[in-house]
């Protein structure tokens, strides 16, 4: 005798292996986009104080605070692969320059605007475990109302 279809049992078990597999392989993604957007986040924050570094460096300064939709132009030279303040950050917000002499001490902000993309306090505080002491009220990363910030300089 010749079968042309499956069994519903043969069909039934092919479903949760499927499932079971579902069920374990997802939330491996998922961990993985929340882990690769911290790296991200990280990466940019750590390219932008290189080139506030490198800045300083060579005028012996920072550069001068600018309004929240702008970046400091002066620091284009220092950035290799792309300028970070023309995109969103990774975890969510954008990037914001805050300096002398509005700011001390100089510090990049990622800020969440009311009813925009942005990031929660909970994503600030893995950040902060990923890069810095864990704790959000000390240290280089901070949080403050709708903004997360990565302190530069106490200069």
């Amino acid at each position: 005798m010749i079968r042309k279809a499956f069994t519903l049992v043969e069909i039934l078990v092919v479903v949760i292996v499927i499932g079971i597999l579902a069920a374990t392989v997802v939330p491996k993604f998922v961990v993985a986009k929340e882990e690769t957007s911290l790296a991200a986040t990280a990466e940019d924050l750590k390219v932008i104080e290189a080139a506030l570094n490198m800045y300083y460096a060579k005028n012996g300064s920072y550069p001068r605070d600018v309004n929240r939709t702008q970046y400091p132009r002066e620091l284009v030279p220092y950035f290799k692969n792309g300028n970070p303040f023309e995109k969103l950050a990774p975890l969510g917000g954008k990037y914001d320059y805050e300096g002398p002499p509005n700011w001390n001490p100089v510090q990049i902000s990622m800020r969440t605007e009311t009813n925009k993309i942005g990031h929660t306090e909970e994503d600030a505080q893995r950040l902060d475990d990923y890069m810095d002491d864990g704790d959000l009220g000390t240290g280089l990363i901070r949080r403050e109302a709708n903004r997360t910030y990565y302190i530069i300089d106490y200069n």
